[in-house]
């Protein structure tokens, strides 16, 4: 398993968007902000130099979302030192916490790692955790090494505060994605200069002056461009049906459960399949798309996983596939 976000799960995309509203909102008030929206993540590519990056988020504006980070052009800072060459950015929609409350402990907050794929099948650091006075991260070679954790994902990770003046920035978040019923999207814009207007579009409707920000609700396949001068940026959001997972399990009775994560989770769940009696079927229905696994129960410590195999009894040779939205598939699942 390339990667499991240890958070509770999301259902809805409104629900997100307005908890994220109201830790912003909790955040501003005891001043407790590692990051003010509109602010930039930078990402040192000096030591990796990955052709691609990602910033993986699942919280503050984001929803499991992979940001393609953009590279940084001022060469120098506030005060004139070099920047250099290797610096990339992305720019965060709301205000991000420096810490938050977990049983009671004050805990930095930790809510995306950055990576040089889509699918987990590349490199990636560890989940990264906010620092005030922070913004800048750079993995770091020991003679000629990384250091690594267990699950091959980078720690060896330096913190340092990059000073450059803020620049005008806009955004939709979530980014261009597929949604099952509805989906909530946000667009943003920040530091916008005197004398120009930053503007939104629907699909073909005429474009609208916003400020600040605006939120929209969509159920049907959508396109929206938001636009700042000479800058436009264009999202899609498609509309899919359910996944549909339909299984068998010869020689065994009892309840089966899918253990859902990846794809477009923002977290994971264990959910108990529905048994007919009549056609000897498991089914079960995913509001997206998500890396399923097969388990006797809802508890890792009890668990026992089952093996997936396809119509003709051959095993999948991944056991963690896969299943995207407004896709059937059908499981044979066996213990041995």
């Amino acid at each position: 398993m390339k990667k499991i976000v240890s958070l509770l799960l999301t259902a809805l995309m409104a629900f997100s968007a307005m908890t994220v509203g109201a830790v912003s909102a909790s955040a501003a008030e005891d001043d407790n902000i590692a990051f003010k929206a509109g602010s930039r993540i930078y990402f040192d590519n000096t030591d990796t130099q990955w052709d691609k990056i990602y910033f993986y988020a699942w919280n503050y504006g984001y929803f499991g979302d992979f940001v393609p980070m953009e590279k940084e052009e001022a060469k120098v800072d506030e005060e004139g030192n070099p920047v250099g060459d290797n610096l990339y950015y992305v720019v965060t929609p709301v205000d991000v916490p420096a810490t938050v409350e977990q049983g009671g402990v004050s805990v930095p907050t930790e809510y995306f790692l950055f990576t040089n794929s889509t699918d987990w099948s590349g490199q990636q650091t560890a989940n990264m955790s906010v620092e005030t006075g922070m913004n800048t991260y750079k993995p770091v070679k020991t003679d000629g090494e990384f250091t690594y954790d267990a699950e091959k994902h980078i720690t060896s990770v330096d913190l340092s505060f990059t000073d450059i003046a803020p620049q005008p920035e806009i955004l939709a978040a979530p980014l261009s994605k597929d949604f099952t019923g509805s989906i909530t999207v946000s667009v943003y814009a920040f530091n916008v200069p005197a004398g120009e207007t930053a503007t939104y579009q629907v699909n073909e409707e005429e474009p609208v002056a916003f400020t600040g920000s605006h939120s929209f609700t969509f159920t049907e396949t959508t396109t929206l461009t938001v636009t700042l001068g000479d800058v436009s940026k264009t999202y899609t959001y498609t509309e899919k049906s359910e996944a549909v997972i339909t299984a068998t399990a010869k020689d065994y009775t009892g309840d089966i459960y899918v253990y859902t994560f990846g794809g477009d989770r923002v977290g994971t769940s264990f959910n108990k399949m529905t048994y007919d009696a009549d056609e000897e079927v498991y089914t079960y229905s995913i509001n997206g798309s998500a890396q399923v696994i097969f388990t006797t129960s809802d508890n890792w410590d009890t668990a026992r996983k089952f093996i997936i195999r396809d119509a003709n009894g051959n095993v999948l040779p991944n056991q963690e596939p896969l299943v995207s939205a407004g896709e059937e598939v059908t499981y044979t699942l066996t213990l041995s």
